[in-house]
């Protein structure tokens, strides 16, 4: 796990932010699959099935912020489904002398009578793309602010066409240079046309006409770009999709619409394009972060077993470790991948599980008993303050009873015949119901973390142990040698099962773990939720020990969001997930903010990993005492 935290322009991205866009974007195009990305400019990728948001819109006011980012959705959606994709495709394969400045204009006619169409169908949207108008109206102004104090007239005749469709004024037209006047009367003339346009062929059929009045006066293309067409998308229509990728009209049928494999090597890329100083603006886009949600999940449910109920899953588990084709059955007696028992999807679906169980040494064993040393103190204290409140007992006081214990009252002697002279007390003993799984994060960045850490792990496992508290302690890591696209191996090191957690001869294991590679915390939290439902405990807790963001092949851009997925896809499923987050220095409060993005206000931060054991205490005797 990495130190370093998905920035945008020196702002971290809000996980809830884009559960919101991406709820949307499913609502809007009734397709559970469909996902949400940040880049310069608004535009869906129908072959990735991707919703691009401009980041453009996050330093702004919340409700203009709000207002952009949900405009760009259903600009992405709603209007997605009013385009015809093959004029797109001729509007790349025009020859003008300015194309830059012709595909700006045909987006910038387009976008207008997109968002009329969708105000028109949804009235409740008008006020989100008031603000949204608001917003381009003033952009629009600066810009030509500034291209009037320059020689160049490109840009400043877009600006002047565009200004006039905002204000939808096509009289009082800005000033431009002599040479233009004539062309521009009639530009403005034809401009009329707008309130017209019907179909992306109006749109394509407006902006040639435009063209050929302005294409010979201009001297070079524009400089800036307002608005932007995908031509990687475009230009690929009709070779790899056609308009029924874009009928996502059944959820039901998104499972199997994704079928088709792109080779990602053989597609150019957005953000490659931008990469390329010399390259002609294509994309302008930015470092990407998509959102993989709920994919269709189906979780194991928890059934009733109890005792030692989940050793069966667990030995079902070291199978998968040895080498048993990654397959278990269902309960109908069929073979499902080991990915789909975890739910690995989307980001994840590559990703290959192996389980090992460390072999213990010597070493390990002395390790251990040093480590309990250090914190036995904490071991007494904690499991002494438990077992007094588990062994806590409430009254119900019956007196004047005819039998029982003698009450000191003796009154009734004299008054009652029946001579109920003596109390009951019922008791009734509070029980802790209650189980537990520690991850651990055994990337490279633990190195200096690792040693602390596994005295708190110690803490932890010896506590339990001795309330009797079953528990699974899990360190996790992916190889990042061996990951590529095809395959990205994680494994998963069983240090403590929950059927020898209560016991002494396997305690020594937790010391073998040991810093590896990287971390996909997604899939290891994943793991531990469908572990802990097989538990007939009442609460489950999932505690994880980290260090950072999550960092893994193809996953930084991922991470946060898909871990953040998994934790709420434990809460749903009753199981507490709290994030114990360890730093040698001070924490930064954009740290902080990422981490809540992530786990929600269910973290503790530990600045200083000597401290761990000490702060783990409470956060231990907290969640105890509420399962009692």
């Amino acid at each position: 796990m990495s130190d370093r935290f998905i920035l945008f322009n020196d702002e971290q991205i809000d996980a809830q932010q884009i559960m919101m866009l991406t709820d949307l974007a499913k609502l809007l195009l009734e397709d559970p699959n469909v996902k949400v990305s940040f880049q310069k400019f608004q535009h869906y990728d129908p072959i990735q099935n991707t919703c691009n948001v401009s980041f453009t819109w996050l330093h702004r006011p919340e409700h203009v912020t709000r207002a952009g980012l949900k405009s760009d959705i259903m600009l992405d959606t709603i209007g997605f489904k009013h385009i015809d994709p093959s004029i797109y495709k001729e509007v790349l394969d025009e020859s003008f002398d300015h194309m830059n400045f012709f595909k700006q204009l045909f987006m910038l006619i387009e976008e207008y009578r997109l968002s009329n169409i969708i105000m028109q169908k949804r009235p409740v949207t008008k006020n989100i793309f008031k603000h949204r108008l608001a917003v381009k109206v003033k952009q629009n102004n600066s810009q030509i602010h500034v291209y009037q104090t320059k020689t160049t007239y490109t840009d400043l005749l877009f600006l002047a066409i565009e200004h006039a469709i905002l204000n939808e004024n096509f009289i009082n037209n800005i000033a431009i240079h002599e040479n233009f006047d004539d062309a521009l009367v009639q530009v403005f003339n034809r401009l009329t046309q707008i309130f017209n346009l019907n179909t992306s062929e109006d749109s394509y059929d407006l902006a040639v006409s435009i063209m050929v009045l302005v294409d010979y006066l201009l001297k070079e293309d524009m400089l800036n770009q307002y608005y932007h067409i995908p031509e990687r998308i475009y230009k690929s229509y009709e070779e790899e999709w056609s308009l029924e990728d874009l009928s996502r009209q059944d959820a039901a049928q998104t499972d199997q619409s994704n079928e088709k494999e792109h080779d990602q090597d053989e597609i150019t890329t957005e953000e490659a394009e931008t990469k390329t100083a010399d390259s002609k603006a294509d994309s302008d886009s930015y470092l990407e972060m998509e959102l993989h949600e709920g994919e269709n999940s189906d979780v194991l449910s928890d059934n009733e077993r109890e005792g030692d109920a989940s050793d069966d899953m667990t030995d079902m588990m070291e199978k998968k470790g040895k080498g048993s084709n990654d397959t278990i059955d269902d309960e109908e007696g069929g073979a499902q991948g080991l990915n789909n028992h975890y739910n690995l999807k989307g980001v994840n679906q590559n990703v290959s599980l192996s389980f090992n169980k460390p072999e213990i040494t010597p070493s390990d064993v002395v390790a251990y008993k040093e480590a309990v040393d250090s914190v036995q103190f904490e071991i007494k204290d904690l499991t002494s303050i438990i077992q007094k409140s588990m062994n806590h007992q409430y009254s119900d006081l019956r007196e004047n009873m005819t039998k029982g214990r003698l009450q000191k009252n003796l009154l009734n002697w004299f008054i009652d015949d029946q001579y109920k002279l003596f109390f009951k007390k019922d008791a009734f003993s509070r029980k802790l119901d209650a189980t537990f799984t520690l991850l651990v994060d055994a990337s490279a960045s633990m190195h200096d973390k690792m040693e602390e850490t596994k005295k708190g792990v110690v803490l932890f496992h010896e506590t339990l142990k001795n309330l009797d508290i079953k528990h699974e302690i899990l360190g996790f890591s992916e190889d990042a040698f061996d990951s590529d696209k095809q395959n990205q191996p994680n494994t998963i090191e069983e240090l403590i099962l929950y059927n020898e957690s209560t016991l002494k001869q396997n305690d020594a294991r937790i010391m073998t773990l040991e810093p590896q590679d990287d971390n996909r915390d997604g899939v290891a939290l994943r793991v531990a939720t469908q572990h802990l439902l097989q538990r007939s405990e009442a609460q489950k807790f999932l505690i994880v020990f980290s260090d950072g963001e999550p960092s893994a092949f193809d996953y930084a851009e991922d991470g946060i969001i898909d871990t953040h997925e998994a934790v709420i896809e434990a809460d749903k499923q009753g199981i507490y997930v709290f994030n114990v987050f360890l730093n040698q220095d001070v924490i930064d409060e954009s740290i902080k903010r990422t981490v809540h993005n992530i786990y929600g206000k269910q973290s503790l931060f530990v600045e200083g990993v000597e401290n761990l054991p000490y702060q783990l205490a409470p956060l231990l005797k907290k969640l105890l005492l509420q399962s009692i």
